[in-house]
Protein backbone atom coordinates (compact mmCIF):
# COMPACT_ATOMS: atom_id res chain seq x y z
CA UNK A 1 0.00 0.00 0.00
CA UNK A 2 1.27 3.23 -0.74
CA UNK A 3 1.41 6.39 1.40
CA UNK A 4 -1.28 8.40 -0.52
CA UNK A 5 -3.55 4.82 -1.57
CA UNK A 6 -6.56 5.31 -3.42
CA UNK A 7 -6.60 9.09 -2.61
CA UNK A 8 -7.34 11.52 -4.99
CA UNK A 9 -5.11 14.75 -5.84
CA UNK A 10 -5.30 17.60 -8.44
CA UNK A 11 -1.98 19.15 -8.57
CA UNK A 12 -2.24 22.72 -10.82
CA UNK A 13 0.44 23.11 -13.13
CA UNK A 14 1.45 20.14 -13.18
CA UNK A 15 2.63 19.44 -16.84
CA UNK A 16 6.27 20.17 -16.38
CA UNK A 17 8.20 21.64 -13.58
CA UNK A 18 7.82 20.62 -9.70
CA UNK A 19 4.27 19.97 -10.10
CA UNK A 20 5.36 17.47 -12.76
CA UNK A 21 7.57 15.56 -10.07
CA UNK A 22 5.06 15.58 -7.85
CA UNK A 23 2.48 14.25 -10.07
CA UNK A 24 4.87 11.13 -10.74
CA UNK A 25 5.73 10.74 -6.72
CA UNK A 26 2.21 10.67 -5.64
CA UNK A 27 0.93 8.27 -8.48
CA UNK A 28 3.90 5.97 -7.43
CA UNK A 29 2.25 6.28 -4.32
CA UNK A 30 -0.81 5.07 -5.37
CA UNK A 31 -2.64 8.76 -5.52
CA UNK A 32 -5.53 9.08 -8.42
CA UNK A 33 -3.06 12.04 -9.77
CA UNK A 34 -5.27 14.78 -11.92
CA UNK A 35 -2.39 16.55 -13.86
CA UNK A 36 -3.53 20.41 -14.94
CA UNK A 37 -1.79 21.87 -17.58
CA UNK A 38 -2.36 24.60 -20.05
CA UNK A 39 -0.52 22.81 -23.09
CA UNK A 40 -2.62 19.38 -23.86
CA UNK A 41 0.62 17.88 -25.47
CA UNK A 42 2.18 17.95 -22.55
CA UNK A 43 -0.56 16.95 -20.43
CA UNK A 44 -1.67 13.79 -22.39
CA UNK A 45 3.11 12.86 -22.17
CA UNK A 46 2.91 13.08 -18.24
CA UNK A 47 -0.71 10.99 -18.00
CA UNK A 48 1.03 8.11 -20.26
CA UNK A 49 4.49 8.02 -18.46
CA UNK A 50 2.24 7.57 -14.66
CA UNK A 51 0.27 5.13 -16.76
CA UNK A 52 3.29 3.39 -18.34
CA UNK A 53 4.79 3.11 -14.13
CA UNK A 54 1.20 1.62 -13.57
CA UNK A 55 0.11 4.34 -11.84
CA UNK A 56 -3.79 6.39 -12.42
CA UNK A 57 -3.92 9.53 -13.82
CA UNK A 58 -6.12 11.74 -16.00
CA UNK A 59 -5.50 14.97 -17.37
CA UNK A 60 -7.66 18.77 -17.99
CA UNK A 61 -6.63 22.03 -18.94
CA UNK A 62 -7.75 24.84 -17.39
CA UNK A 63 -7.63 28.62 -17.18
CA UNK A 64 -7.41 29.01 -13.35
CA UNK A 65 -7.55 32.83 -13.81
CA UNK A 66 -11.52 31.85 -15.13
CA UNK A 67 -13.59 32.76 -12.65
CA UNK A 68 -15.51 29.20 -12.93
CA UNK A 69 -12.21 27.63 -12.92
CA UNK A 70 -12.90 26.24 -9.38
CA UNK A 71 -16.07 24.73 -10.15
CA UNK A 72 -14.69 22.96 -13.91
CA UNK A 73 -12.15 21.48 -11.48
CA UNK A 74 -13.92 20.19 -8.92
CA UNK A 75 -16.67 18.69 -11.67
CA UNK A 76 -13.80 17.03 -13.63
CA UNK A 77 -12.44 15.56 -10.54
CA UNK A 78 -15.73 13.82 -9.22
CA UNK A 79 -16.33 12.95 -12.64
CA UNK A 80 -13.15 11.04 -12.80
CA UNK A 81 -12.83 10.21 -9.78
CA UNK A 82 -15.44 10.87 -7.61
CA UNK A 83 -14.21 13.78 -6.05
CA UNK A 84 -10.70 14.91 -3.79
CA UNK A 85 -8.66 14.50 -1.16
CA UNK A 86 -5.26 16.00 -1.88
CA UNK A 87 -5.13 19.80 -3.63
CA UNK A 88 -1.65 21.10 -4.52
CA UNK A 89 -1.78 24.40 -5.09
CA UNK A 90 1.44 24.77 -7.47
CA UNK A 91 0.93 26.62 -10.48
CA UNK A 92 2.47 30.26 -10.50
CA UNK A 93 2.79 33.26 -13.06
CA UNK A 94 6.14 34.82 -13.17
CA UNK A 95 7.96 37.68 -15.37
CA UNK A 96 11.01 39.08 -14.24
CA UNK A 97 10.62 42.84 -14.27
CA UNK A 98 11.81 45.93 -12.33
CA UNK A 99 9.63 47.34 -9.84
CA UNK A 100 9.99 50.67 -11.64
CA UNK A 101 8.76 48.88 -14.71
CA UNK A 102 5.90 47.33 -13.84
CA UNK A 103 2.37 47.98 -15.15
CA UNK A 104 -0.75 47.52 -13.80
CA UNK A 105 -1.71 44.87 -16.01
CA UNK A 106 1.59 42.70 -15.25
CA UNK A 107 0.82 43.30 -11.53
CA UNK A 108 -2.72 42.00 -11.50
CA UNK A 109 -1.45 39.41 -13.63
CA UNK A 110 1.11 38.55 -11.00
CA UNK A 111 -0.26 38.96 -7.60
CA UNK A 112 -4.02 39.70 -7.69
CA UNK A 113 -4.91 37.20 -10.29
CA UNK A 114 -2.49 34.58 -9.15
CA UNK A 115 -3.73 34.96 -5.34
CA UNK A 116 -7.10 35.21 -6.41
CA UNK A 117 -6.86 31.70 -8.13
CA UNK A 118 -5.20 29.86 -4.76
CA UNK A 119 -8.24 31.62 -2.96
CA UNK A 120 -10.63 30.55 -4.60
CA UNK A 121 -9.95 27.39 -6.07
CA UNK A 122 -8.89 26.58 -2.33
CA UNK A 123 -11.85 27.77 -0.73
CA UNK A 124 -14.12 25.60 -3.32
CA UNK A 125 -11.97 21.98 -2.67
CA UNK A 126 -12.29 23.18 1.19
CA UNK A 127 -16.08 23.56 1.04
CA UNK A 128 -16.39 20.15 -1.11
CA UNK A 129 -14.42 18.33 1.69
CA UNK A 130 -16.36 19.28 4.74
CA UNK A 131 -19.88 18.78 2.82
CA UNK A 132 -18.39 15.34 1.98
CA UNK A 133 -16.75 15.21 5.74
CA UNK A 134 -13.73 14.42 3.94
CA UNK A 135 -10.56 14.96 6.17
CA UNK A 136 -8.38 16.56 3.58
CA UNK A 137 -4.68 17.98 2.46
CA UNK A 138 -4.22 21.73 0.79
CA UNK A 139 -0.43 22.31 -0.12
CA UNK A 140 0.32 25.73 -1.69
CA UNK A 141 3.70 25.85 -3.37
CA UNK A 142 5.23 29.25 -2.03
CA UNK A 143 9.64 30.07 -2.65
CA UNK A 144 12.08 31.23 -0.33
CA UNK A 145 11.32 34.30 -2.10
CA UNK A 146 8.57 35.26 -0.20
CA UNK A 147 11.43 35.87 2.87
CA UNK A 148 14.06 37.98 0.96
CA UNK A 149 13.55 40.31 -1.76
CA UNK A 150 15.14 39.78 -5.16
CA UNK A 151 15.90 42.35 -8.01
CA UNK A 152 13.36 41.88 -10.57
CA UNK A 153 10.85 40.10 -8.78
CA UNK A 154 9.00 42.19 -6.73
CA UNK A 155 5.35 40.96 -7.83
CA UNK A 156 6.94 37.33 -7.46
CA UNK A 157 8.46 37.96 -4.17
CA UNK A 158 4.75 39.79 -3.04
CA UNK A 159 2.87 37.19 -3.92
CA UNK A 160 4.77 34.25 -2.34
CA UNK A 161 4.51 35.83 0.84
CA UNK A 162 0.99 36.27 0.49
CA UNK A 163 0.73 32.56 -0.29
CA UNK A 164 2.74 31.45 3.31
CA UNK A 165 0.37 33.74 5.12
CA UNK A 166 -2.52 32.63 3.47
CA UNK A 167 -1.37 29.02 4.70
CA UNK A 168 -1.68 29.98 8.33
CA UNK A 169 -5.19 32.30 7.76
CA UNK A 170 -6.51 28.76 6.05
CA UNK A 171 -5.26 26.73 8.63
CA UNK A 172 -6.86 28.03 11.61
CA UNK A 173 -10.14 28.18 9.98
CA UNK A 174 -10.53 24.78 8.18
CA UNK A 175 -8.19 22.68 11.39
CA UNK A 176 -11.76 22.09 12.98
CA UNK A 177 -12.67 20.39 10.08
CA UNK A 178 -9.51 18.27 9.73
CA UNK A 179 -8.33 19.96 6.81
CA UNK A 180 -4.68 20.03 6.91
CA UNK A 181 -3.33 23.51 5.37
CA UNK A 182 0.56 23.63 4.74
CA UNK A 183 3.04 25.04 2.26
CA UNK A 184 6.32 24.02 0.32
CA UNK A 185 9.04 27.40 -0.21
CA UNK A 186 11.23 25.55 -2.96
CA UNK A 187 14.58 27.52 -3.34
CA UNK A 188 16.21 27.93 -6.80
CA UNK A 189 15.43 24.53 -7.93
CA UNK A 190 16.27 23.18 -11.69
CA UNK A 191 13.42 21.74 -13.40
CA UNK A 192 12.42 20.00 -16.55
CA UNK A 193 12.00 22.95 -18.00
CA UNK A 194 14.88 24.94 -16.77
CA UNK A 195 15.86 28.23 -18.99
CA UNK A 196 18.64 30.10 -16.86
CA UNK A 197 21.60 30.81 -17.78
CA UNK A 198 24.91 28.54 -16.41
CA UNK A 199 26.11 31.43 -14.83
CA UNK A 200 22.69 32.36 -12.62
CA UNK A 201 22.48 28.95 -11.59
CA UNK A 202 25.96 29.14 -10.51
CA UNK A 203 25.43 32.10 -8.31
CA UNK A 204 22.20 30.69 -6.65
CA UNK A 205 23.71 27.51 -5.88
CA UNK A 206 26.51 29.16 -3.89
CA UNK A 207 24.01 30.67 -1.69
CA UNK A 208 22.94 27.76 -0.01
CA UNK A 209 24.67 25.18 2.35
CA UNK A 210 24.92 22.17 0.40
CA UNK A 211 27.12 21.54 -2.99
CA UNK A 212 23.78 20.89 -4.89
CA UNK A 213 20.87 23.23 -6.37
CA UNK A 214 17.69 21.66 -5.76
CA UNK A 215 16.09 19.45 -8.39
CA UNK A 216 12.02 18.68 -8.68
CA UNK A 217 12.66 15.65 -7.49
CA UNK A 218 14.29 16.98 -4.64
CA UNK A 219 11.12 18.94 -3.83
CA UNK A 220 8.35 16.62 -4.70
CA UNK A 221 9.28 14.45 -1.63
CA UNK A 222 8.13 17.51 0.50
CA UNK A 223 5.03 17.60 -1.05
CA UNK A 224 4.23 13.87 -0.55
CA UNK A 225 5.05 13.86 3.30
CA UNK A 226 2.53 17.40 3.81
CA UNK A 227 -0.55 15.27 1.97
CA UNK A 228 0.47 11.70 3.96
CA UNK A 229 -0.68 10.73 6.99
CA UNK A 230 2.78 11.08 8.39
CA UNK A 231 2.23 14.84 8.34
CA UNK A 232 -1.06 14.54 10.07
CA UNK A 233 0.45 16.64 13.43
CA UNK A 234 1.28 19.78 11.05
CA UNK A 235 -0.85 22.79 9.79
CA UNK A 236 0.05 26.26 9.46
CA UNK A 237 3.70 25.64 8.17
CA UNK A 238 5.89 26.21 5.08
CA UNK A 239 8.53 23.86 4.73
CA UNK A 240 11.64 25.41 3.17
CA UNK A 241 13.06 22.67 0.89
CA UNK A 242 16.28 25.10 0.09
CA UNK A 243 19.49 23.60 0.82
CA UNK A 244 19.67 26.02 3.78
CA UNK A 245 19.25 29.26 1.61
CA UNK A 246 17.25 30.82 3.99
CA UNK A 247 19.37 29.77 7.08
CA UNK A 248 22.99 31.24 6.11
CA UNK A 249 24.33 34.02 4.86
CA UNK A 250 24.79 35.22 1.44
CA UNK A 251 28.75 34.97 0.69
CA UNK A 252 30.45 37.85 0.21
CA UNK A 253 31.89 37.05 -3.03
CA UNK A 254 28.32 37.50 -4.46
CA UNK A 255 28.60 41.44 -3.78
CA UNK A 256 31.57 41.45 -6.30
CA UNK A 257 29.07 41.66 -9.38
CA UNK A 258 25.42 41.46 -9.79
CA UNK A 259 23.51 38.30 -10.37
CA UNK A 260 21.52 38.59 -13.92
CA UNK A 261 17.98 37.45 -14.12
Amino acid sequence: MGRLEGKAALITGSSSGIGYETAKLFAAEGALVMVMGRNAERCEAGVKEIREKGGKAEYTLCDLYAEDAPEVLLKRMKEAFGGIDILVNNAAWWKGQPFLETNRADFRKGFSDYIESVYFLSQAVSQDMIDEKKKGKIIHIASTAAYYGERGMSVYCAAKAAVVNLTRAMALELGPHEIYVNAVAPGTTVTNNEKRLAHVLESFRLMGALPELNTAEKIAPAVLFLASGESDGITGETLAVDGGCVQIRMPEKLYESPILL
